[in-house]
């Protein structure tokens, strides 16, 4: 039994051998035919990069919802027309991912909220004497940008990042019980002095681009979590802190102008790229 496994050893060992020179001879060593003056003749193509620009314009309508701690009952008012114009950057990350971007932009955008009734006590929130206010905030922002092309003529994108902006103007809607009072018809149009004006947070979104070149088609939803509150949380009660930020969607249209020549990414067009690049070749050497 010893004379046999030593043998089978034996027999292993020798293969393992044989099978390590071949695939020495097969990945560590080259041919002699290969000279300086062959590499040098090599033309190497390097495909395209999915880098270019785009800018573009876009409108819409704004949502508007609002965030209150204490909880407030709320309901969804729109706004609008929402203008904006943004600046594209499509490139490759570290030179290994192919579908990031930038975009930087701004856009006039609404800011607001409204209360409705509570049907159980039938009684309606009010805040400066309103239970609708609807402000206009110029804003800017800059988002990272990921996008995949669908076929040659569709992509999807999703973006998030920061956007800052300024409370310009406002619009109180009084209730009823509130219109006489002449310290709140004042205000109607104006900012209180516990108003907070500037606005900042988190924006991102989704949207789908029809690629026509050199234009593209961009239908875009986008949501706003803001981080400023509308008013100085203390300004009613030094004891009784209240915050209300906004939390906001914009829905809309862009077109946009390729600065830059668009290549795509998909595996169909990747095949033609490849195919075109040989048959290019082969007409190099005929």
């Amino acid at each position: 039994m010893k004379k046999i496994l030593l043998l089978a050893a034996l027999l292993a060992a020798a293969f393992t051998a044989r099978a390590q020179v071949d695939l020495d001879k097969e990945f560590f060593s080259l041919p002699d035919s290969i000279t300086t003056s062959y590499l040098d003749s090599v033309d190497i193509k390097i495909a395209p990069p999915n880098n270019y620009w785009l800018v573009g314009a876009y409108g819409g309508a704004s949502l508007q919802m609002g965030f209150f701690n204490p909880a407030r009952n709320t309901t969804m008012q729109w706004a609008g027309p929402v203008v904006g114009f943004s600046i594209m950057r499509h490139f490759t990350m570290f030179g290994l991912f192919p579908n990031m971007g930038l975009e930087f932009g701004g856009q006039l955008n609404y800011e607001g909220y409204q209360f409705k009734t509570n049907p159980e006590t039938g009684a309606r929130a009010t805040e400066s004497g309103a239970y609708k206010v609807v402000m206009k905030v110029p804003e800017a922002y800059l988002l990272s940008h990921f996008h995949i092309d669908i076929g040659e003529y569709f992509k999807i994108m999703a973006k998030v990042g920061l956007y800052g902006g300024y409370r310009m103007s406002i619009e109180r809607t009084l209730d009823p019980d509130y219109e006489t009072y002449d310290v709140y018809k004042e205000h109607q149009y104006s900012f209180q002095d516990y108003d907070r004006r500037l606005s900042y947070g988190l924006q991102g979104g989704l949207g789908l681009g029809v690629m026509i070149s050199p234009f593209e088609f961009h239908v875009n939803a986008q949501v706003k979590w803001g981080w400023e509150s509308f008013w100085r949380p203390d300004y009613a009660s030094p004891y009784y802190y209240r915050y209300a930020y906004p939390l906001d969607g914009v829905v809309s249209f862009g077109i946009y102008y390729q600065l830059s020549p668009r290549h795509g990414h998909t595996r169909g067009q990747l095949k033609k790229l490849a195919r075109k690049m040989v048959e290019e070749e082969s007409q190099h050497h005929e």
